[in-house]
């Protein structure tokens, strides 16, 4: 595309070759040329902006979402994450407690997450604990929290000392992005769904808010059998989410066909390297360009697909930064995934190697 300075020269060119003179700084023709040249410019701005939008794989926001409608597809809004948390009085509860719902609990640290009860509970007296259900404030991965990280009390209630989740909270999810919606739009495209194919089955169970990620095995148990293993972002389903999407096959499974769609296993790959860096750069700003090219890689993964030695090579010679790397022994550069499993980033050991920049 012509830049402004491009348009404006080739105009006063084109004005000296038919005039046969130069046009004069500031005059009342250079200002015209000046601001016609910038309205040429901002129309092929547009014009460059509208291209892009009319093929879905470069199409962006709401233009991709207009591509995803005419293939019957819908972004996913993000999802709250849920758990439970319990309620905890010092002693013995002396009078019955009640929680409301809505209660709101955080985590620790300077940016907490905040969640709330998702049911009224009552600890009962002679009791000295409580669990309830509760459910993210905000939707996102944010909320899928280990245990013992909920420790904070945001809304006082009488009688209650204390709060702690003893399980993980999972099912949360950020709203699919631009790369992942297109992605379902293009292999719309390029695995048709006839009612009867494994990318039918992939279709339906990603239609159900909170399925990032799908693997379908035919004929698992046996002929008229298939399987449906599912994932939420970069976590296993939660069993809520795996009976949604369960009443969902069982509802428009073919006839005589026995669907069952069960959570995937989450494995975990751990990256070992020795790093060379490039001149004028820091191990540490490398270390995290690095993880987070691995992290996008990995990210691309669905259920049932393993790390490739080659791909992941490619990721990691991406991070800016990087001059050369090997793998550590202990941790090699690929990892096989089966038909049930989702492998995500797990720990990472990323050393300076001893070999000099050339």
């Amino acid at each position: 595309m012509d830049s402004y300075e491009d348009i404006l020269s080739r105009m006063k060119n084109k004005y000296k070759e038919l005039s046969m003179a130069e046009v004069p700084e500031l005059s009342d023709i250079d200002i015209r040329m000046k601001i016609l040249a910038g309205e040429i410019y901002n129309d092929e701005v547009n014009l460059e902006f509208l291209k892009r939008q009319i093929f879905p794989m470069t199409a962006t926001g709401e233009y991709l979402d207009y591509h995803a409608d005419d293939r019957g597809l819908k972004r996913k809004p993000a999802v709250k994450a849920t758990g439970e948390v319990r309620f905890f009085t010092d002693d013995y509860a002396q009078q019955s407690i009640v929680i409301p719902k809505g209660t709101i609990v955080s985590t620790g640290g300077i940016n907490p997450i905040r969640f709330l009860t998702d049911e009224e509970k009552t600890l009962q007296q002679g009791d000295y604990y409580v669990t309830v259900k509760c459910i993210a404030e905000k939707g996102g991965i944010d909320g899928n929290v280990t245990p013992n990280k909920i420790d904070t009390m945001v809304t006082n209630v009488v009688g209650i000392d204390s709060v702690n989740n003893l399980w993980s909270f999972n099912g949360g999810s950020d709203a699919e992005s631009d790369d992942a919606l297109r992605n379902r739009v293009l292999n719309s495209y390029a695995y048709l769904s006839n009612g009867t194919n494994k990318s039918y089955y992939k279709r339906l169970a990603l239609s159900v808010d909170g399925v990032y990620s799908v693997n379908v095995v035919p004929k698992a148990r046996g002929v008229g059998t298939v399987d449906v293993y599912i994932s939420s972002q970069k976590a296993g389903a939660s069993h809520e989410l795996q009976n949604k999407v369960q009443a969902v096959m069982t509802r428009e499974r073919e006839v005589n066909v026995d669907v069952l769609v069960d959570t995937a296993v989450v494995d975990h790959y751990n990256l070992g390297i020795y790093v060379t860096l490039k001149d004028g750069y820091d191990l540490e700003d490398v270390k995290n360009n690095i993880i987070e090219k691995v992290d996008e890689y990995i990210s691309t993964l669905e259920v049932g697909d393993s790390i490739l030695e080659i791909s992941l090579t490619n990721a990691i010679c991406q991070a800016e930064g990087v001059y050369n790397f090997s793998f550590n022994s202990m941790f090699p550069g690929y990892h096989w995934a089966d038909v049930d499993t989702l492998i995500v980033l797990g720990d990472t050991y990323i050393e300076e190697s001893e070999e000099e920049e050339e």
